[in-house]
């Protein structure tokens, strides 16, 4: 019978506990990278400065991608990948332009080191250093 009311009194005590559990914010490092930038684009091969803006924004599905949105001042979006203060922009073909390059990341803004060419035209590989203050 002792064993019976202490089991007893510690199903009501145990059932009657609430535990709580808090959801802390999660930490995202591509926050540091989302938002507008104004870029100032050297290309090696033309010797030309190009002026314009590039929109980052997160990819809602992977924790590490994002998109470059009016890369190369083309209204082209690009993939990338944030890892770190470091961007890697992988071999693809957006809109008729091959693309590649790497990137890097600080408290003011975004320094990108890549190459565009043009499949359409089929024009000369343009190699291109770019960099962009946040806004």
């Amino acid at each position: 019978m002792k064993q019976f009311m202490f089991a007893a009194f510690a199903l009501v005590t145990l059932a009657s506990c609430n535990v709580n559990v808090v959801d802390e914010p999660r930490y995202d490092p591509r926050d540091q990278v989302v938002g507008s930038y104004s870029m100032e684009e050297y290309s090696e091969t033309y010797d030309d400065y190009t002026y314009y803006k590039v929109y980052v924004n997160k990819d809602g599905y992977s924790d590490d991608r994002i998109y470059l949105d009016n890369f190369y001042g083309a209204d082209l979006r690009v993939r990338a990948f944030l890892y770190n203060n470091k961007i890697t922009i992988p071999y693809q073909v957006v809109n008729d332009y091959e693309i590649e390059g790497v990137g890097t990341v600080d408290r003011s803004g975004v320094s990108l080191q890549y190459s565009v060419r043009d499949l359409y035209e089929n024009t000369i590989t343009d190699y291109c250093q770019t960099y962009g203050d946040y806004h």
